[in-house]
């Protein structure tokens, strides 16, 4: 061997003996680091009014205003990133399906859709209830959801939305092509009210907003059906990657969510989860009060995968069939994972605290 190649032997051999007790690259301590993530990236359609990023009245968006997700990956120097997105759920899918995000907040249609077009993702806890109301022109003489065969309305299509406004038409023997939809995000449709081009919108509370401004009556609102389906349902969805590479921290994702849910289902707490949503999501309290006002708060922050919830998804699965949505259905039973919420609600003892909500939204009775 010529020494030359000796020498370079020997300073690699001494390279490797002196990584092992610093920690240099391919060490335990890199090992160690390797197994959790720099970051926990979520995501969630952006449902503000104001200039906050706001992820609705839903229990998700509670724990982002109160970092509790920081709070408890802090101690693991694990960085929470949030990403809201004004292009709602069509924008979180596409962030799925390019790994830019480990968990969403989303409305069943957009989860859905993502589902159908091979995100390959789990839904892991249950959000429900949310409500949609119709604003109207005042001018326009709409009076109740039959009065708007023939009207321009304006949809945000892709969206939980949709489906509700379906539910919602259905009860009053319409559907969509009894109207002139047209698509629109949620801002635009506010504004193209407020401007008279189009009769009709149908949205969430940031609706009730143009009422208070004297620019549009609520004639209807998904509050007034008694079908608990035509409300819309929503969920935690996780990429399915990162849940089996690190089913801990998937389980502690879920613990936060189902101790807020806890705190915010309770009567002593709900005018405290009001004021934080008012302010977060920039939209005047009464009107955050009037979104919960009659609701049972058990049911509306339930976060199991419930009864209800499980018929509910399938329900909207066809009905995203039917609507030309989505090519063909899936088996809601093998995308649903309840396994993470049912532990959480073991680990804090709270098994007992909500019931199984039957297909029509009501208590199982015991």
């Amino acid at each position: 061997m010529s020494l030359r190649r000796f020498a370079r032997r020997s300073l690699a051999a001494a390279t490797l003996l002196l990584a092992a007790p610093f920690g240099l690259p391919g060490t335990q301590a890199s090992a160690q680091a390797a197994d959790q993530p720099a970051t926990i990236r979520i995501a969630s359609p952006d449902l503000s009014a104001g200039p906050k990023p706001y992820a609705g009245s839903s229990t998700v968006s509670l724990v982002h205003i109160k970092q509790a997700l920081e709070k408890e990956f802090e101690k693991d120097g694990i960085k929470v990133e949030w990403s809201f997105f004004k292009g709602a759920g069509p924008a979180v899918n596409e962030a799925f399906s390019n790994k830019q995000i480990d968990f969403a907040y989303l409305g069943d249609l957009a989860a859905i859709i993502g589902r159908a077009r091979g995100l390959d993702n789990r839904f892991l806890v249950g959000i429900r209830g949310s409500n949609t109301y119709l604003g109207a022109a005042p001018e326009a003489g709409i009076a109740s959801l039959k009065d708007l065969r023939g009207k321009r309305v304006a949809l945000f299509r892709g969206t939980a939305d949709q489906l509700a406004f379906g539910r919602a038409l259905a009860e009053a023997g319409l559907g969509e092509r009894d109207l002139k939809v047209v698509n629109l995000d949620w801002t635009a449709s506010r504004a193209a009210l407020a401007a008279g081009q189009v009769d009709a919108i149908w949205q969430g509370v940031p609706v009730l907003a143009l009422r208070e401004r004297g620019l549009a009556t609520v004639p209807a609102s998904t509050k007034q059906i008694a079908n608990k389906l035509a409300t819309t349902q929503s969920g935690l969805i996780g990429a399915s990657d990162f849940i089996q590479r690190y089913p801990q921290l998937t389980q502690r994702v879920v613990d936060v969510l189902v101790a807020e849910a806890h705190w915010a289902a309770q009567p002593a707490n709900r005018a405290s989860v009001e004021e934080s949503l008012s302010q977060q999501g920039g939209i005047p309290l009464a009107l955050i009060h009037g979104e919960y006002e009659g609701d049972d708060l058990a049911f509306r922050f339930s976060p199991r995968i419930d009864t209800f919830l499980r018929n509910s998804l399938a329900d909207s699965v066809a009905q995203a069939k039917e609507l030309g949505l989505i090519r063909q259905t899936f088996d809601t039973a093998a995308w649903v994972e309840p396994k993470f919420v049912e532990a959480a609600l073991a680990k804090q003892n709270l098994q007992g605290f909500w019931p199984d909500y039957g297909k029509d939204g009501k208590a199982a009775a015991h």
